[in-house]
């Protein structure tokens, strides 16, 4: 039976940049909430737009997670400019 190795010292850095922003959809069931995080602008807007062309989600928030801001909202109509992400 082959063993784990047992590995010590400090964590590795992770490769991957932090998440900047959350992309929030709700869906009618069985299928209720998604949330994926991007940290890329452009990736989080494009998440959010495709969701609203599709026509399936019901509510669609982007979250700047530093500060909170709503950035997009499907129910409100607010879009925030990308330049201004």
């Amino acid at each position: 039976m082959a063993r784990k190795p047992h590995w010590s010292g400090t964590e590795a850095p992770s490769v991957w940049p932090p998440d900047r922003y959350e992309v929030r959809c709700t869906f009618a069931p069985p299928d209720y909430a998604m949330n994926d995080r991007y940290h890329f602008a452009e990736f989080a807007y494009e998440a959010a737009r495709r969701a609203r062309d599709i026509g399936l989600a019901r509510q669609i928030q982007v979250i700047r997670l530093s500060d909170g801001a709503v950035l997009f909202d499907l129910l409100t109509g607010r879009e925030v400019p990308i330049a201004e992400w």
